[in-house]
């Protein structure tokens, strides 16, 4: 069962346990993995492109068999750390990112 935040009004003695993250949901939300052909529809890249990531240890990844699967928040985690580093490489060259640099740079 999810529990529902609910407005607290400050300053009248509400009560504070009225919306807590239900247990089951945030210890196994991140059950639901992606697909090889999700993750690349989701972040526009070819298949070689993430098994070399992958193969790299750049991008974390479940094997399942024979089969990859991923979790969204290793994703995030890899978006926000590589985001970080083209932005901090910009600011320190003042130059446009190269093409080494993005995944699915296009000519």
């Amino acid at each position: 069962m999810n529990r529902q935040p609910v407005a607290i009004s400050e300053g009248r003695g509400g009560n504070h346990d009225a919306w807590r993250p239900d247990t089951a949901q945030s210890t196994y939300g991140d059950l639901d993995l992606l697909t090889p052909d999700d993750v690349c529809a989701l972040l526009k890249v070819k298949k070689s492109w993430l098994y070399d990531a992958v193969e790299d240890g750049a991008l974390e990844a479940i094997r399942l068999g024979k089969q990859l699967r991923f979790r969204p928040s290793a994703l995030i985690r890899y978006l926000e750390e590589h985001a970080s580093k083209v932005n901090d490489t910009d600011d320190r060259k003042g130059s446009v990112p190269s093409q080494d640099s993005l995944p699915n740079a296009t000519l």
